[in-house]
């Protein structure tokens, strides 16, 4: 009953909703036979994984003495955005920049899209979307990223260009971080706040 009742309640509310372009929107094809020339979107990720700290000893050395080591277990909060450029019809080139905790960090990254070509979620037509990050933080830190999940254009407020579309979704992410003393990587999913937010309590007057 419980099931039923939270179901009806999310039904209600994606309906009170304008849904994305549809199909026919766009003269010759879909949104996907047109790739918006830039596309961008905000994510919040949570993530755990595992630390690797290593003393100057250690580091120095390619087996570490027992002991100089030390394993942890590690949470991973970030608050980022990315912007890409059309590469070909099912690839672009962008830039990130996420904020860790009190740290920042930014890069390139080539994402694929089309892959599957259609997925449908929160009633919804999207498609599916991998993304490669590489870039650097402070103090000599490198990271890097493989991130895999939905993706949708959405309108944010009144009417968008064709050319600029803003992205909803939600992905996995896998995080590898390393600096001089240490490295980490944690698995995590990155999700879209403002569609998430707007979709869940109902906030028409964004639209």
């Amino acid at each position: 009953m419980r099931a039923l009742l939270v179901l009806a309640l999310l039904t209600r509310v994606a309906f009170a909703h304008p849904p994305p372009p549809p199909d026919d929107d766009y003269e010759g094809g879909s949104w996907r036979d047109h790739p918006g020339r830039i596309e961008w979107s905000t994510w919040l990720r949570l993530g755990y994984g595992a630390a690797y700290e290593r003393s100057d000893t250690a580091a120095r050395t390619t087996t570490p003495p027992a002991g100089e080591d030390r394993r942890h277990g590690r949470w991973d909060f970030g608050v980022g955005a990315e912007a890409s450029l059309v590469l070909t019809r099912y690839s672009r080139v962008g830039a990130w920049a996420e904020l860790r905790g009190r740290e920042g960090f930014g890069g390139g990254e080539l994402i694929i899209t089309g892959a599957p070509r259609s997925i449908d979620m929160f009633l919804y037509k999207g498609e599916g979307v991998l993304a490669l990050r590489g870039g650097i933080g402070p103090d000599q830190q490198q990271t890097a990223a493989i991130a895999y999940g939905y993706r949708c254009p959405w309108k944010l407020f009144g009417d968008a260009p064709r050319s600029t579309r803003y992205q909803i979704g939600a992905r996995f992410a896998v995080t590898f971080t390393r600096s001089p003393t240490e490295w980490s990587s944690t698995l995590g999913i990155e999700v879209e706040p403002v569609g998430a937010l707007r979709y869940l309590l109902g906030i028409r007057s964004w639209y």
